[in-house]
């Protein structure tokens, strides 16, 4: 259950902070140039996107990654693996993660779906707005599992 909870904070957040793009997109009727936040994936695979389509692709990877993202940081506490921080759910360990998990984006995922190291076939300034999208994910969800810590619902005696 900890890694369903983990993966879908993480696309919620995900697509929270993909709403400025949605509303831009829907703003301009489909012709913005680029969203913020989103990765433009005008080539996938090696098959060339309309303008929608590209939109859609990278909306659904921006999300996919959120819940990525939250999936396996709770695998790597439930298991133990925090080799840096040793801490689970701190700041530390959680911006650990993103700066890691963006390194693995960038050399693995972006590679093998066609946009390059660190999508920078996408644009030149694309590895930014990753690494951006990356670090706001690891401290929304820090901000979230502090929300929900056991002891702020403990009520004083």
């Amino acid at each position: 259950m900890d890694y369903i909870l983990g993966g879908s904070l993480g696309a919620i957040v995900a697509f929270i902070f993909a709403i400025p793009a949605i509303v831009l997109e829907i703003k301009q009727k489909g012709e913005a140039t680029d969203a913020p936040l989103i990765v433009d994936a005008r080539k996938i695979f090696g098959r060339r996107l309309k303008k929608q389509e590209a939109f859609l692709v990278g909306l659904l990877i921006h999300i996919i990654f959120g819940f990525l993202f939250g999936l396996i940081y709770v695998l790597f506490v439930l298991q133990g693996w925090l080799f840096v921080t040793h801490a689970p759910y701190t700041f530390l360990s959680l911006i650990v993660y993103a700066l890691l998990s963006w390194i693995v984006a960038g050399v693995v995922i972006y590679p093998a779906l066609g946009m390059g190291l660190f999508a920078r076939r996408e644009g030149k300034h694309v590895w930014i707005e990753t690494l951006t999208s990356h670090l706001i994910l690891g401290i929304c969800l820090w901000l979230l599992v502090q929300y929900y810590q056991p002891q702020f619902f403990i009520i004083p005696i």
